[in-house]
Protein backbone atom coordinates (compact mmCIF):
# COMPACT_ATOMS: atom_id res chain seq x y z
CA UNK A 1 0.00 0.00 0.00
CA UNK A 2 2.77 2.45 0.95
CA UNK A 3 4.70 1.71 -2.26
CA UNK A 4 1.59 2.34 -4.37
CA UNK A 5 0.95 5.59 -2.54
CA UNK A 6 4.53 6.73 -3.07
CA UNK A 7 4.37 6.14 -6.80
CA UNK A 8 1.09 8.04 -7.12
CA UNK A 9 2.43 10.94 -5.05
CA UNK A 10 5.50 11.20 -7.27
CA UNK A 11 3.09 11.82 -10.15
CA UNK A 12 1.15 14.54 -8.35
CA UNK A 13 -0.04 17.60 -10.29
CA UNK A 14 2.81 20.14 -9.92
CA UNK A 15 0.35 23.03 -9.67
CA UNK A 16 -1.06 21.60 -6.44
CA UNK A 17 2.38 21.36 -4.88
CA UNK A 18 3.34 24.82 -6.12
CA UNK A 19 0.31 26.43 -4.48
CA UNK A 20 1.08 24.74 -1.17
CA UNK A 21 4.75 25.74 -1.24
CA UNK A 22 3.80 29.33 -2.05
CA UNK A 23 1.83 29.42 1.20
CA UNK A 24 4.61 27.75 3.17
CA UNK A 25 7.17 30.27 1.88
CA UNK A 26 4.75 33.20 1.99
CA UNK A 27 6.01 33.98 -1.50
CA UNK A 28 3.74 33.78 -4.60
CA UNK A 29 6.82 34.14 -6.79
CA UNK A 30 8.56 31.08 -5.36
CA UNK A 31 9.55 28.60 -8.08
CA UNK A 32 10.18 24.93 -7.24
CA UNK A 33 13.34 23.74 -8.99
CA UNK A 34 13.48 20.21 -7.57
CA UNK A 35 11.49 18.05 -5.22
CA UNK A 36 11.03 14.56 -3.84
CA UNK A 37 8.59 12.75 -1.57
CA UNK A 38 9.16 10.13 1.11
CA UNK A 39 7.28 8.60 3.98
CA UNK A 40 7.56 10.86 7.01
CA UNK A 41 6.94 8.19 9.65
CA UNK A 42 5.75 4.61 10.02
CA UNK A 43 5.28 4.86 13.81
CA UNK A 44 1.61 5.73 13.61
CA UNK A 45 -0.82 3.22 15.08
CA UNK A 46 -4.11 4.21 13.42
CA UNK A 47 -2.68 5.58 10.16
CA UNK A 48 0.87 4.28 9.56
CA UNK A 49 0.83 5.00 5.81
CA UNK A 50 -0.75 8.44 6.03
CA UNK A 51 2.16 10.88 6.49
CA UNK A 52 4.35 12.04 3.61
CA UNK A 53 7.12 14.62 3.44
CA UNK A 54 7.56 16.67 0.28
CA UNK A 55 10.83 18.60 0.16
CA UNK A 56 13.20 20.18 -2.29
CA UNK A 57 14.81 23.39 -3.48
CA UNK A 58 13.46 26.53 -5.07
CA UNK A 59 14.07 30.17 -5.98
CA UNK A 60 12.06 33.03 -4.56
CA UNK A 61 12.28 36.53 -3.14
CA UNK A 62 15.02 35.40 -0.75
CA UNK A 63 17.05 33.61 -3.39
CA UNK A 64 17.74 29.86 -3.52
CA UNK A 65 16.49 27.96 -0.49
CA UNK A 66 15.14 24.62 0.67
CA UNK A 67 11.52 23.93 1.52
CA UNK A 68 9.41 21.13 2.99
CA UNK A 69 5.70 20.50 3.55
CA UNK A 70 3.68 17.55 4.85
CA UNK A 71 0.74 15.75 3.28
CA UNK A 72 -1.51 13.74 5.58
CA UNK A 73 -3.84 11.26 3.87
CA UNK A 74 -6.89 10.13 5.85
CA UNK A 75 -8.60 6.88 4.88
CA UNK A 76 -12.39 6.88 4.73
CA UNK A 77 -14.19 4.38 6.97
CA UNK A 78 -17.00 2.23 5.63
CA UNK A 79 -18.87 2.17 8.92
CA UNK A 80 -18.81 5.64 10.40
CA UNK A 81 -19.56 6.14 14.11
CA UNK A 82 -21.38 9.29 15.27
CA UNK A 83 -19.52 12.47 14.37
CA UNK A 84 -18.57 13.25 17.98
CA UNK A 85 -17.19 9.73 18.56
CA UNK A 86 -13.44 10.00 19.05
CA UNK A 87 -12.82 7.24 16.46
CA UNK A 88 -14.43 9.21 13.61
CA UNK A 89 -11.97 9.29 10.68
CA UNK A 90 -13.08 12.70 9.40
CA UNK A 91 -12.42 14.85 12.47
CA UNK A 92 -8.95 16.03 11.50
CA UNK A 93 -10.22 17.04 8.06
CA UNK A 94 -13.08 19.00 9.64
CA UNK A 95 -10.57 20.53 12.06
CA UNK A 96 -8.46 21.64 9.09
CA UNK A 97 -11.50 23.03 7.26
CA UNK A 98 -12.70 24.94 10.32
CA UNK A 99 -9.72 27.30 10.48
CA UNK A 100 -9.11 26.52 14.14
CA UNK A 101 -5.64 25.19 13.36
CA UNK A 102 -4.46 28.56 12.08
CA UNK A 103 -6.22 30.54 14.83
CA UNK A 104 -5.58 28.45 17.93
CA UNK A 105 -5.96 30.35 21.19
CA UNK A 106 -3.24 30.12 23.82
CA UNK A 107 0.35 28.85 23.89
CA UNK A 108 -0.21 25.45 22.26
CA UNK A 109 0.20 25.61 18.49
CA UNK A 110 -0.80 23.41 15.57
CA UNK A 111 0.93 23.06 12.19
CA UNK A 112 -0.34 25.66 9.73
CA UNK A 113 -2.87 24.21 7.32
CA UNK A 114 -2.30 25.14 3.67
CA UNK A 115 -4.99 23.15 1.89
CA UNK A 116 -7.48 20.37 2.64
CA UNK A 117 -9.88 18.49 0.42
CA UNK A 118 -12.17 15.50 0.67
CA UNK A 119 -11.55 12.66 -1.78
CA UNK A 120 -13.39 9.49 -2.74
CA UNK A 121 -11.07 7.49 -0.48
CA UNK A 122 -10.92 9.96 2.43
CA UNK A 123 -9.21 13.33 2.65
CA UNK A 124 -5.92 15.11 2.01
CA UNK A 125 -4.48 17.72 4.35
CA UNK A 126 -1.45 19.78 3.34
CA UNK A 127 0.32 21.32 6.31
CA UNK A 128 3.44 22.87 7.69
CA UNK A 129 6.46 20.66 8.33
CA UNK A 130 7.36 21.18 12.00
CA UNK A 131 10.90 20.31 13.08
CA UNK A 132 11.51 19.29 16.68
CA UNK A 133 14.22 20.95 18.78
CA UNK A 134 14.37 17.71 20.79
CA UNK A 135 13.85 14.83 18.31
CA UNK A 136 15.03 12.12 20.71
CA UNK A 137 13.55 10.97 24.01
CA UNK A 138 12.29 13.86 26.12
CA UNK A 139 13.81 14.85 29.43
CA UNK A 140 11.74 15.54 32.53
CA UNK A 141 12.17 19.26 31.84
CA UNK A 142 10.67 18.83 28.37
CA UNK A 143 7.61 17.14 29.88
CA UNK A 144 7.34 19.86 32.52
CA UNK A 145 7.34 22.50 29.79
CA UNK A 146 4.67 20.67 27.79
CA UNK A 147 2.45 20.17 30.86
CA UNK A 148 2.74 23.84 31.78
CA UNK A 149 1.75 24.94 28.27
CA UNK A 150 -1.22 22.56 28.31
CA UNK A 151 -2.26 23.94 31.67
CA UNK A 152 -2.22 27.53 30.40
CA UNK A 153 -4.21 26.51 27.33
CA UNK A 154 -6.80 24.48 29.25
CA UNK A 155 -7.01 27.14 31.96
CA UNK A 156 -8.19 29.75 29.46
CA UNK A 157 -11.45 27.80 29.10
CA UNK A 158 -11.97 27.89 32.86
CA UNK A 159 -11.42 31.64 33.13
CA UNK A 160 -13.54 33.19 30.41
CA UNK A 161 -12.74 31.76 26.96
CA UNK A 162 -15.82 30.14 25.42
CA UNK A 163 -15.70 26.48 24.46
CA UNK A 164 -16.12 25.75 20.74
CA UNK A 165 -19.46 24.13 19.93
CA UNK A 166 -18.82 22.42 16.57
CA UNK A 167 -20.73 19.15 16.28
CA UNK A 168 -17.66 17.27 14.99
CA UNK A 169 -15.63 17.80 18.17
CA UNK A 170 -15.08 14.59 20.12
CA UNK A 171 -17.03 14.28 23.35
CA UNK A 172 -17.01 11.61 26.04
CA UNK A 173 -13.78 10.09 24.73
CA UNK A 174 -13.87 7.58 27.56
CA UNK A 175 -17.03 5.90 26.30
CA UNK A 176 -16.04 5.53 22.66
CA UNK A 177 -12.47 4.49 23.57
CA UNK A 178 -13.70 1.34 25.33
CA UNK A 179 -16.10 0.41 22.53
CA UNK A 180 -13.45 -1.84 20.93
CA UNK A 181 -12.70 -3.76 24.13
CA UNK A 182 -13.95 -7.33 24.62
CA UNK A 183 -12.98 -7.49 28.27
CA UNK A 184 -13.56 -11.17 29.07
CA UNK A 185 -12.08 -12.39 25.80
CA UNK A 186 -9.01 -10.14 26.12
CA UNK A 187 -8.13 -11.71 29.46
CA UNK A 188 -7.87 -15.06 27.69
CA UNK A 189 -4.86 -13.81 25.71
CA UNK A 190 -2.01 -16.17 26.52
CA UNK A 191 0.41 -13.61 27.97
CA UNK A 192 -2.29 -12.08 30.15
CA UNK A 193 -3.15 -15.55 31.42
CA UNK A 194 0.47 -16.45 32.04
CA UNK A 195 1.93 -13.35 33.64
CA UNK A 196 -0.70 -11.06 35.17
CA UNK A 197 -1.11 -11.87 38.90
CA UNK A 198 -4.57 -12.89 40.07
CA UNK A 199 -4.76 -9.89 42.38
CA UNK A 200 -4.19 -7.51 39.47
CA UNK A 201 -6.80 -9.36 37.38
CA UNK A 202 -9.35 -9.00 40.20
CA UNK A 203 -8.57 -5.29 40.60
CA UNK A 204 -8.92 -4.74 36.88
CA UNK A 205 -12.24 -6.58 36.76
CA UNK A 206 -13.50 -4.48 39.67
CA UNK A 207 -12.56 -1.33 37.76
CA UNK A 208 -14.31 -2.59 34.64
CA UNK A 209 -17.48 -3.27 36.61
CA UNK A 210 -17.35 0.26 38.04
CA UNK A 211 -16.55 2.02 34.77
CA UNK A 212 -19.94 3.74 34.57
CA UNK A 213 -19.21 5.50 37.87
CA UNK A 214 -15.90 6.72 36.46
CA UNK A 215 -17.65 7.86 33.26
CA UNK A 216 -20.16 9.94 35.19
CA UNK A 217 -17.43 11.64 37.20
CA UNK A 218 -15.63 12.68 34.01
CA UNK A 219 -18.89 13.97 32.57
CA UNK A 220 -19.59 16.12 35.63
CA UNK A 221 -16.21 17.87 35.96
CA UNK A 222 -15.45 21.35 34.51
CA UNK A 223 -14.80 21.15 30.77
CA UNK A 224 -12.01 22.38 28.51
CA UNK A 225 -11.30 22.26 24.80
CA UNK A 226 -8.12 20.29 24.20
CA UNK A 227 -6.17 17.96 21.96
CA UNK A 228 -6.80 14.71 23.90
CA UNK A 229 -3.92 12.84 22.32
CA UNK A 230 -0.97 14.85 23.63
CA UNK A 231 1.40 11.92 24.00
CA UNK A 232 5.05 12.50 23.12
CA UNK A 233 4.78 11.27 19.51
CA UNK A 234 2.27 14.02 18.78
CA UNK A 235 4.23 16.80 20.48
CA UNK A 236 7.18 18.90 19.37
CA UNK A 237 9.01 21.82 20.90
CA UNK A 238 10.25 24.46 18.48
CA UNK A 239 11.59 28.01 18.58
CA UNK A 240 8.73 30.48 18.18
CA UNK A 241 8.70 33.79 16.36
CA UNK A 242 9.90 35.58 19.51
CA UNK A 243 12.68 32.99 19.94
CA UNK A 244 10.96 31.47 22.98
CA UNK A 245 10.18 27.76 22.97
CA UNK A 246 6.63 26.80 22.03
CA UNK A 247 4.71 23.54 22.09
CA UNK A 248 3.30 22.25 18.81
CA UNK A 249 0.71 19.47 18.82
CA UNK A 250 0.30 17.23 15.78
CA UNK A 251 -2.57 14.88 14.85
CA UNK A 252 -5.80 16.58 15.95
CA UNK A 253 -7.99 13.56 15.22
CA UNK A 254 -9.25 13.35 18.82
CA UNK A 255 -9.61 17.04 19.67
CA UNK A 256 -12.74 17.99 21.52
CA UNK A 257 -14.34 18.71 24.86
CA UNK A 258 -13.38 16.88 28.05
CA UNK A 259 -12.74 17.12 31.76
CA UNK A 260 -10.16 19.37 33.37
CA UNK A 261 -6.92 17.49 34.01
CA UNK A 262 -7.77 14.59 31.74
CA UNK A 263 -5.29 15.65 29.01
CA UNK A 264 -2.56 14.45 31.39
CA UNK A 265 -3.75 10.91 30.75
CA UNK A 266 -2.15 11.15 27.31
CA UNK A 267 0.94 13.12 28.24
CA UNK A 268 1.80 10.82 31.15
CA UNK A 269 -0.19 7.60 30.84
CA UNK A 270 -0.52 6.88 27.14
CA UNK A 271 2.91 8.29 26.34
CA UNK A 272 4.43 5.90 28.86
CA UNK A 273 2.33 3.03 27.56
CA UNK A 274 3.81 3.77 24.12
CA UNK A 275 7.26 3.48 25.78
CA UNK A 276 8.16 7.14 25.28
CA UNK A 277 8.95 7.16 29.01
CA UNK A 278 10.17 4.27 31.16
CA UNK A 279 7.04 2.65 32.69
CA UNK A 280 9.03 1.74 35.82
CA UNK A 281 9.59 5.46 36.48
CA UNK A 282 6.14 6.78 35.65
CA UNK A 283 5.57 8.09 39.20
CA UNK A 284 8.35 10.65 38.69
CA UNK A 285 6.79 11.83 35.44
CA UNK A 286 3.35 11.97 37.07
CA UNK A 287 4.53 14.27 39.89
CA UNK A 288 6.43 16.63 37.62
CA UNK A 289 3.80 16.87 34.88
CA UNK A 290 0.89 17.29 37.30
CA UNK A 291 2.63 20.05 39.23
CA UNK A 292 3.53 21.91 36.03
CA UNK A 293 0.01 21.53 34.61
CA UNK A 294 -1.53 23.00 37.77
CA UNK A 295 0.93 25.91 37.66
CA UNK A 296 -0.18 26.54 34.09
CA UNK A 297 -3.83 26.60 35.14
CA UNK A 298 -3.00 29.01 37.94
CA UNK A 299 -1.06 31.28 35.60
CA UNK A 300 -4.37 32.01 33.81
CA UNK A 301 -5.97 33.19 37.04
CA UNK A 302 -7.70 29.91 37.80
CA UNK A 303 -7.97 29.40 41.57
CA UNK A 304 -9.99 26.20 41.83
CA UNK A 305 -9.43 23.08 43.91
CA UNK A 306 -6.31 21.23 42.78
CA UNK A 307 -7.88 17.92 43.83
CA UNK A 308 -10.55 18.40 41.16
CA UNK A 309 -7.78 18.54 38.56
CA UNK A 310 -6.25 15.41 40.03
CA UNK A 311 -9.63 13.67 39.92
CA UNK A 312 -9.98 14.42 36.19
CA UNK A 313 -6.51 13.08 35.47
CA UNK A 314 -6.57 9.85 37.48
CA UNK A 315 -10.15 9.01 36.52
CA UNK A 316 -9.40 9.31 32.82
CA UNK A 317 -6.19 7.33 33.17
CA UNK A 318 -7.95 4.55 35.08
CA UNK A 319 -10.48 4.25 32.24
CA UNK A 320 -8.11 4.59 29.29
CA UNK A 321 -5.36 2.32 30.57
CA UNK A 322 -6.71 0.32 33.50
CA UNK A 323 -9.90 -0.81 31.78
CA UNK A 324 -8.21 -1.24 28.40
CA UNK A 325 -4.97 -2.92 29.54
CA UNK A 326 -5.92 -6.55 28.69
CA UNK A 327 -7.18 -5.40 25.30
CA UNK A 328 -4.04 -3.38 24.59
CA UNK A 329 -1.73 -6.29 25.35
CA UNK A 330 -3.89 -8.73 23.42
CA UNK A 331 -3.81 -6.41 20.40
CA UNK A 332 -0.16 -5.35 20.54
CA UNK A 333 1.66 -8.40 21.88
CA UNK A 334 0.19 -11.18 19.76
CA UNK A 335 2.20 -13.15 17.22
CA UNK A 336 -0.01 -11.73 14.47
CA UNK A 337 0.93 -8.16 15.49
CA UNK A 338 4.66 -8.77 15.54
CA UNK A 339 5.55 -6.80 12.41
CA UNK A 340 3.39 -3.82 13.33
CA UNK A 341 4.59 -3.87 16.95
CA UNK A 342 8.23 -3.77 15.90
CA UNK A 343 7.53 -0.70 13.78
CA UNK A 344 5.62 1.11 16.50
CA UNK A 345 7.52 0.04 19.64
CA UNK A 346 10.78 -1.60 18.47
CA UNK A 347 9.67 -4.59 20.59
CA UNK A 348 7.15 -7.36 20.06
CA UNK A 349 5.33 -10.26 21.71
CA UNK A 350 6.65 -11.26 25.15
CA UNK A 351 9.40 -8.64 25.24
CA UNK A 352 6.88 -5.88 24.58
CA UNK A 353 4.50 -7.35 27.15
CA UNK A 354 7.12 -7.11 29.91
CA UNK A 355 7.96 -3.56 28.88
CA UNK A 356 4.38 -2.33 29.36
CA UNK A 357 3.31 -4.55 32.28
CA UNK A 358 4.31 -2.02 35.01
CA UNK A 359 1.69 0.39 33.66
CA UNK A 360 -1.07 -1.96 34.84
CA UNK A 361 -0.32 -1.59 38.56
CA UNK A 362 0.16 2.13 38.11
CA UNK A 363 -3.24 2.52 36.44
CA UNK A 364 -4.97 0.40 39.09
CA UNK A 365 -3.37 2.49 41.83
CA UNK A 366 -4.69 5.61 40.09
CA UNK A 367 -8.14 4.01 40.07
CA UNK A 368 -7.86 3.63 43.86
CA UNK A 369 -6.81 7.28 44.07
CA UNK A 370 -9.81 8.26 41.95
CA UNK A 371 -12.16 6.36 44.26
CA UNK A 372 -10.74 8.15 47.29
CA UNK A 373 -11.23 11.54 45.62
CA UNK A 374 -14.75 10.58 44.52
CA UNK A 375 -15.63 9.98 48.17
CA UNK A 376 -14.08 13.28 49.18
CA UNK A 377 -16.24 15.17 46.70
CA UNK A 378 -19.39 13.15 47.32
CA UNK A 379 -19.56 11.27 44.04
CA UNK A 380 -19.92 7.92 45.81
Amino acid sequence: MAEDSLESLKAIDPSILTEVVWQDQNDPNFEITEWDVKRLSNKGIANPDGLWLFSGMGIGNKGIQSWSVVLKILARQNDEPPLDNHWHWKREFLWAQSGLANNLMGPVKAPRIFHSEETLDGAWIWMEHVEDLHPGPWTLDNYAFAAHQLGIWNGAYLTGTSLPTDNWLARQHHRSWLSWINFEEDWQFSLNQKYVPNEAVDRCKKLWDERETFFKVLESLPKVFSHFDCQRRNLMIRRGTNQANELVALDWAQCGIGAIGSELNWLVGMGTTLLEWNPSDITTLDKTAFRSYVHGLQDTGWSGNVNIVRLGYVTMLAVFIGCAFPGLTAAWCSVESREAALKVFDFAEEELFWKVLPILDYSLDRADEARSLMKKFGYV
